[in-house]
């Protein structure tokens, strides 16, 4: 039996980390104090600067951290950490899944 991937507790900030929704039917609400993605059998609130990025994901795009973090605006102040920590949220729900990395 080979053994299987190491289980991670965070998703690196690497702008070049890829990511997508592992279902098709996300469904995503805002609201003028949160946005939320009500996705794979769960719930998830978040802050609305996160609804660009959450937006670009529930499309059914793959997209690397970066250009999350960049639709998300910088002038919103949310970097790819932020992103980071949104996705590792998404992926311990089962409702997102790392792809790989842009070469």
């Amino acid at each position: 039996m080979a053994p299987s991937l190491p289980h991670l507790d965070t998703i690196p900030a690497d702008p070049r980390l890829r990511v997508r929704m592992t279902t098709a039917r996300a469904v995503l609400t805002t609201t003028e104090d949160a946005v939320h993605l009500a996705a794979a059998g769960s719930v998830y609130e978040f802050d609305p600067a996160a609804g660009p990025a959450l937006r670009a994901l529930v499309d059914g795009r793959e997209c690397p951290l970066g250009e999350l973090a960049d639709a998300a605006g910088v002038s919103a102040g949310v970097s790819v950490a932020d992103i980071a920590g949104l996705v590792c949220e998404l992926v311990a729900g089962q409702a997102a899944t790392i792809t790989g990395t842009g070469r």
